[in-house]
């Protein structure tokens, strides 16, 4: 059991385990109460032989529920601890690329006295057109991390950016490539199915040394981390942000490998059943350099069975202190009643609550209980985690069974819910939907999402037939059908007016690619006009950090 990774899914809940202190109280008064009624009763000898178990009953009962709600408040508060791999499909690829823009960059020591910022760009340009099958995403860094262009497949945002890169671009002194890794890892979405790789362009030269805290962040996250060397090792005289300042700098290709190897070293759980380099250097100058990179990013999206991956993930206990809390609850009438109503109803409680923990732990097991564990988490939003439970469940239920029958289509619906449109459509095609001995609600919910699915994609034609098989399935479908009517309408407004609405889709086009070409540069500007007025609120504070 790995300590280590203890978390509170929910700490603004625990709170709520001071309330057993008013509770005590409470009960403490209601005890005194029945004594004395007790003791009214009885005669003195009698209250004397009778006392003395009724006080140790009602302690025991009072003690016993009030565990309980410690252990309800504990569930509810999503304690983990400990690490699982747990499988999770990957559908398509992002790759986020993260700059180095520091001063260093200007240094003119690569091929044909090339800046090392301008190899990087034209290394950029040339995988960008490798990456047609792939989205991406391009982080700025220089002595902080800022998302320059977030998740996109429009390739001329990122040739737009990669020609004005400049260390002009942020005011942030120094060098950090590893805020620039914390960034790309932050922008990533929390739920995405894609396969995550980031790309680092720099030469090394960092003044924080946060880089190897990033990479170990990035290894528990399961995302590859490639670092692309530019430049010479041998030192060059550059001047620094000042304008004045002269100071040398070089490829510093031997520490980032020492980083790299000391990060394996601490984290050698999360690297013994890897395949593949999570963590890897690769000098830009090398022969097959780019090939290395590409080849990483489209072996995971042609291999069949890289689309069944393992992500580590904390174990959540909530399970255990449910059991512990209802468990705790029911004893405490067991206390009661041992002093008060003799030796058979303590029989048949204890049976009672054998009969119940036999109940709770062997359904644990079941696959009925996993599906409906993964129906929570999708209700939570933890499509991750439902991936998760709905996988293992159609991986070990029968292949004819209701159960994983079930499991698929939650598992469809779950990437619907993902956006992952390919990967949901890949399952609902393995259910037999023809099938009349299919429940029919299962039948019409299945082709409603097949429906949706092909609404999305602008199909509506297809849609308006899966929505009509939907109600074939079940006439109670009130949702397939509004949605028909809806494909109707847009199919009869789309023949009216197909000619003005594509020249409208045409420039409408041009002009949202020009306003985000302006956009990026506005949210960078944006973001460091905060900071210096963060900097001005709080009065001024000179940084003596040597910009390079």
């Amino acid at each position: 059991m790995h300590f280590e990774s203890f978390s509170i899914g929910r700490p603004q809940i625990l709170p709520l385990v001071l309330l057993f202190i008013p509770a005590i109280l409470f009960l403490q008064a209601r005890c005194r109460k029945i004594t004395r009624a007790v003791s009214l009763s009885y005669t003195e000898q009698e209250n004397s032989s009778l006392m003395k178990p009724l006080r140790r009953a009602l302690f025991a009962r009072s003690l016993l529920r009030c565990l309980a709600w410690i252990f309800a408040v504990l569930a509810f508060s999503e304690i983990s601890w400990g690490n699982k791999k747990i499988p999770v499909h990957k559908s398509g690829s992002n790759v986020t690329f993260v700059f180095d823009i520091s001063y260093s960059m200007l240094a003119q020591d690569g091929p044909n006295k090339m800046t090392r910022l301008a190899g990087a760009k034209q290394y950029a340009s040339f995988l960008l057109k490798e990456l047609s099958s792939s989205s991406f995403s391009a982080v700025i860094a220089k002595g902080d991390g800022s998302v320059a262009i977030p998740e996109t497949e429009d390739s001329s945002l990122m040739e737009t950016m990669l020609e004005n890169l400049s260390p002009h671009l942020m005011t942030s002194a120094g060098s950090s490539i590893g805020k620039g890794i914390e960034a790309a890892l932050d922008a990533i979405p929390r739920n995405s199915a894609k396969s995550q790789y980031i790309w680092v362009f720099t030469d090394g030269d960092e003044t924080d040394k946060q880089l190897g805290k990033a990479l170990e962040k990035a290894v528990k996250f399961d995302v590859p981390v490639s670092i692309i060397g530019f430049g010479s090792e041998q030192e060059s005289e550059i001047t620094a942000g000042d304008g004045k300042t002269r100071v040398k700098t070089a490829l510093r290709s031997k520490k980032i490998q020492e980083i790299i190897e000391d990060v394996e070293k601490h984290n050698y759980q999360f690297f013994s059943s890897k395949s593949t380099e999570s963590i890897r250097f690769i000098d830009s100058e090398s022969t097959g350099s780019a090939w290395k990179l590409l080849n990483q990013v489209h072996n995971s999206s042609n291999r069949e069975e890289s689309q069944l991956s393992y992500e580590v993930q904390n174990i959540n206990h909530h399970t255990l202190f449910v059991f512990l809390s209802l468990i705790s609850f029911v004893f405490s009438f067991v206390a009661g009643e041992f002093s008060l109503s003799g030796c058979k109803k303590l029989r048949t409680l204890l049976a009672a609550t054998l009969i119940f923990s036999a109940f709770f732990s062997t359904s644990c097991s079941s696959e009925k209980k996993r599906i409906l564990e993964g129906s929570w988490e999708w209700y939570g939003g933890k499509y991750t985690a439902a991936t998760a439970d709905f996988l293992n469940s159609v991986h070990s239920s029968r292949p004819d069974s209701l159960a994983r029958i079930y499991a698929i289509f939650d598992l469809s619906a779950t990437y619907l819910s993902m956006g992952e449109l390919e990967a949901a459509e890949e399952r609902l095609s393995q259910l037999n939907l023809d099938d009349g001995q299919l429940p029919a609600e299962l039948r019409s919910s299945a082709f409603y999402n097949r429906g949706l699915i092909a609404a999305k994609k602008d199909d509506y034609a297809t849609a308006a037939t899966f929505f009509k098989k939907a109600i074939k399935a079940n006439g109670k479908n009130t949702d397939a059908k509004i949605n028909l009517e809806l494909c109707e309408r847009e199919l009869t407004e789309r023949q009216a007016k197909s000619a003005r609405a594509e020249m409208q889709g045409v420039n409408e086009e041009k002009a949202e690619k020009s306003d985000m070409k302006s956009e990026i540069f506005t949210v960078i500007r944006e973001n460091e006009g905060k900071k210096w007025r963060n900097m001005s609120d709080g009065g001024e504070k000179e940084n003596d950090e040597l910009d390079y």
